[in-house]
């Protein structure tokens, strides 16, 4: 990427990569707070495991290599603050639609993704959701702070299975709502580290998001909760703006977008 930033991507220029717009020292001061709540996590995580504290709970076992489970679906959760280091297109494939679900039940929920940890197709499919805040920050540490009063986070490891724990202890709750605020201090929208391609809708962006990680038709109808009408009528108009015969034509000049918007680490604002 040119240090001006001047690329092509169909006549617009590219955002500039997210990391771009995150200040030195407010990356330090998450940084900072990260190191307390795993200090405090740390020492929960020690006495649950040693059966020393009525303040945390497991709530749920997953193994090791099959990363983080989702929670929530049957939680009595009103409000959501949400911290997680990476995000895949895979991954929001099957959470937005159950995301969005909850929120239509009255789950009030903001979340928030590292800018180094979130991909570019995942980026652009957050961006179109209207349900939900979405922002990128610096967000070393997952986490999630529950209706305001308990915090849910990697829990004591129980040999080849990994845990999740839901504290309750003042000192643990107190240091992640110091992170939540470093997090949220140092975040802006994910629309805006979504690359510009073409004239296409937010929609279409988020179909050829999709379609360039090779999903069908009716999975993106899924995804995206519309028709699969709907989504061969945003197929056929994203080749005609595009100027493309092809799908694969089609998720080429995305990649080539994306590729611009690559986070630049440790760059600060001009």
């Amino acid at each position: 990427m040119s240090e001006s930033g001047d690329n092509d991507t169909g006549g617009r220029r590219a955002p500039a990569a997210p990391r771009r717009r995150i200040f030195e020292s407010d990356r330090q001061a998450v940084l900072d707070a990260a190191a307390v709540l795993q200090l405090r996590r740390s020492e929960i995580a020690n006495a649950l495991a040693g059966g020393r504290t009525h303040e945390a709970e497991i709530v749920v076992a997953y193994p090791r290599d099959r990363g983080q489970t989702t929670l929530g679906d049957q939680q009595p959760w009103r409000d959501l603050l949400s911290v997680r280091p990476s995000v895949t297109v895979g991954e929001l494939r099957s959470s937005l639609p159950r995301t969005r679900g909850l929120i239509q039940r009255g789950l009030q929920m903001v979340s928030v993704y590292d800018a180094d940890g979130i991909s570019p197709g995942a980026r652009t499919l957050l961006a179109g959701e209207t349900l939900g805040t979405y922002l990128v920050s610096v967000a070393p540490v997952q986490m999630k702070i529950v209706n305001r009063s308990q915090v849910l986070l990697q829990g004591p490891a129980q040999g080849e299975t990994a845990t999740v724990m839901t504290v309750r202890s003042r000192p643990c709750v107190d240091a992640a709502w110091r992170y939540w605020e470093a997090v949220r201090a140092a975040a802006f929208p994910v629309a805006d580290s979504v690359a510009l391609i073409a004239d296409l809708t937010m929609r279409q962006r988020q179909v050829i998001s999709l379609m360039a990680n090779g999903v069908g038709d009716d999975a993106i109808a899924s995804t995206l909760g519309v028709s699969v009408r709907t989504v061969r009528g945003d197929i056929a108009g994203i080749l005609d703006h595009l100027g493309v015969q092809s799908r694969f034509a089609a998720g080429v000049r995305l990649e080539l977008a994306l590729s611009l918007q690559e986070p630049a680490t440790g760059e600060t604002p001009a």
